[in-house]
Order: structure tokens, then sequence, then C-alpha cells
């Protein structure tokens, strides 16, 4: 594949994007969700920038987040979560099988008070 001559190598992060977008997901967090999935956990969130918080924010709301973590970054993650973390095998199965236990012990809390995400796609 070519690229025309005002292209450049790699490609440049957008933060002033990604902060709108992080917004509007922090704030879409209080009306509630099921789970929050975030591409990775990387210098910036490290950091505290880039959706650093908006994985606080689900954290403190008790959100289960599905996050990659490599393994470079993974002692930063266990800080930043404060130790709430689980670390899963990179296959499907193993994602069912946590989703199936966080599920379960969620419903078993309270049945919410409005219609959740997963309960609006059924």
């Amino acid at each position: 594949m070519r690229f025309g001559s005002a292209a450049r190598a790699g490609c440049k992060l957008d933060l002033s994007r990604l902060q709108a977008a992080g917004i509007r997901v922090a704030d879409a967090l209080a009306e509630g969700a099921d789970l929050v999935v975030i591409n990775r956990f990387g210098k910036r969130e490290r950091d505290g920038k880039g959706l650093g918080f908006v994985i606080e924010r689900a954290l403190g709301a008790d959100i289960p987040i599905v996050i990659a973590v490599s393994r470079a970054n993974f002692a930063d993650w266990i800080k930043f979560a404060g130790g709430m973390s689980v670390k899963l095998a990179c296959d499907r199965h193993a994602l069912d099988a946590w989703w199936h236990n966080v599920s379960l012990r969620a419903a078993a809390r309270t049945a919410p008070d409005h219609t959740t995400v997963r309960e609006a796609f059924k």
C-alpha cells in the first residue's frame, strides 16, 4: 500500500478528540453501565492522562472494565487499579467465564432501577 506524499510513518493520536470521547463515556457512566471496554492501558493512562479518568470513574462506580495491559505496563496497572484486577488469558473462553462470574455477582446484589445496556439489547 502506498500513501500520498503528505503521509508520515506511524499515526498521531488526536488528544483533544480522545479527551472529548472520554468525557462523553465518563458522563454516560452516570446513567449506569454493565461493563466498560477500553482498548488499552498505556503510558498516558499511567500518567493520569488519556482515558485514565474514565477508568477511575468506572472503578469508583464498581463497573467492571475489560482492558488490554501489556506486560511492560502490568505493574503500573496494578498500582493504578489499587490491586482490583483479574488477569485473564487472551482468549474468548476466559473472557466468557469471567463475565459469567461477574454478571452473576452483580445480578445477586440488586436489580437496577433503570434499563441496563444489556437489557436494552436483549
